[in-house]
């Protein structure tokens, strides 16, 4: 698995699911909790991943570049070998204390920073609530985040919604076999139906519908 450490960032880049958290526009807000505790940051859902299309839906592949010892070996991910850029992608597990729900924050590389200066300053990230702030109108390029933690309750993951295997909610984990067919357009997700089968099929139920419909003149009073 391609989870690598805060510590590591920017070593590796080239170039029913989760919920996910988002602050749509300028001056929007919400209190949340960081889902973690490790004053080392080594527990935080940061891995090394290649994007792909499978099924006309954009997913997220663990790359298989990264070895036991933190080295790199391009050669065992197919992936990396067709040229399909890297990504180190932050994902954050957060408890929505507005909306009362387990959520998903997808930041990049660049993000890493920020929430460094959290765990320097406070160790355990959920023992405080966060309250975070968009800066920048909807569509813009330039938009950061301001943070504004509470005072410490001493609160514990204990306390709030177990986290999610993101490895089974969002990450594809694919050995080099599946790689291949992710490559060559034949790889399907278990559970997850073609959408070219899923509009025939669909075509198929509305044709048997239509023939179950009694028509006029076989004998039914409208």
């Amino acid at each position: 698995m391609a989870k690598i450490n805060i510590n590591q960032s920017g070593k590796y880049s080239g170039g029913e699911g989760a919920e996910f958290f988002s602050l749509k526009d300028d001056g929007d807000t919400a209190r949340v909790r960081l889902l973690y505790d490790q004053e080392d940051g080594s527990d935080l859902d940061y891995f090394l991943v290649h994007q792909v299309e499978i099924n006309g839906k954009k997913r997220y592949v663990d790359c298989l570049a990264v070895q036991e010892d933190g080295t790199m070996d391009t050669h065992k991910c197919p992936l990396c070998q067709s040229g399909n850029p890297r990504q180190e992608k932050l994902f954050l597990q957060l408890y929505n204390e507005d909306e009362d729900k387990l959520q998903v924050w997808e930041r990049g590389r660049t993000f890493v920073s920020k929430v460094q200066s959290l765990i320097n300053r406070f160790g355990s990230l959920v023992g405080q609530t966060i309250e975070i702030e968009r800066n920048g109108k909807k569509g813009s390029q330039s938009t950061t985040y301001s943070f504004y933690p509470y005072n410490s309750d001493g609160k514990t993951l204990d306390d709030f919604p177990e986290k999610q295997d993101l490895t089974s909610k969002l990450i594809i984990e694919a050995n080099e076999e599946d790689m291949e067919k992710i490559i060559n357009g034949t790889y399907r997700v278990a559970g997850e139906q073609d959408s070219h089968l899923e509009r025939r099929d669909s075509r198929r139920s509305d044709d048997r519908e239509r023939r179950r419909r009694p028509q006029h003149g076989d004998g039914d009073i409208y």
